[in-house]
């Protein structure tokens, strides 16, 4: 179900309760709002959708973030492809590529690799784990609030897509070469990519910051009113 965001009124942005932002289309300034939950607003001007409030938004990223850190672990360790060449035989697998560059003296161009490859798209699952089971509890708002803003800067450095490119042109140039067979590390690296790009869709940061704000000011009720306990919302 689609909603209008409403546009800014001339005079309105004066008072500091409304938050207002520009439409990433069109630049029509909104009144900055979040949708109900099931829902989503769209620029009145453009249709563009600003804001998707999907139904368990946290729980469903959380169990994708898990699933993908899960899977993570077959396709680092299994071969990927396997060519062979009358007798000559070679498996590829997540890591090799990376240790040839290292072999080869390309430091600097094996790191970009691996940080691309490794390092940032499990680095992005555990941050989003992270992320929505600790929005739950009072006491780690700030340490969620700064792993929010750090996965942000980190969003654009998983380059999945590029590996899984590279992955089909290898297939496309070497068929005719030699013998190329699929092995069980494809199959988990073509599912860790879908539950990273699920999760990406299913994140909304905005709700999580809404979560944040309610416990902390559950936990201001809870000191003024004597408790100093801090249970899980």
């Amino acid at each position: 179900m689609g909603q209008l965001s409403q546009p800014l009124q001339p005079g309105a942005g004066s008072s500091p309760a409304r938050w207002r932002r520009a439409c990433h289309q069109c630049d029509l300034l909104l009144t900055r709002l979040t949708a109900p939950m099931g829902c989503k607003l769209v620029c009145p001007r453009c249709g563009a959708t600003q804001h998707r409030n999907m139904e368990r938004s946290i729980a469903h990223t959380l169990s994708l973030s898990i699933s993908g850190i899960l899977l993570f672990i077959p396709t680092a360790t299994l071969p990927l492809l396997e060519f062979s060449l009358f007798t000559f035989g070679a498996k590829n697998t997540l890591m090799n590529g990376v240790q040839a560059l290292f072999a080869a003296g390309y430091l600097w161009l094996a790191s970009i690799v691996l940080f691309c490859s490794v390092i940032a798209p499990l680095g992005k699952f555990v941050m989003l784990a992270y992320i929505c089971w600790g929005s739950a509890w009072a006491r780690l708002r700030k340490s969620v609030a700064r792993t929010l803003r750090w996965y942000e800067h980190l969003q654009e450095w998983g380059m999945l897509d590029v590996y899984m490119l590279g992955i089909l042109v290898a297939l496309v140039k070497m068929a005719d070469l030699g013998k190329m067979e699929v092995k069980p590390g494809l199959y988990c690296f073509v599912a860790m990519m879908v539950a990273a790009s699920a999760a990406q869709v299913s994140f909304d940061p905005e709700t999580v910051w809404a979560r944040l704000a309610r416990k902390e000011r559950q936990a201001r009720k809870r000191k003024t009113g004597g408790i100093d306990s801090e249970v899980e919302g």
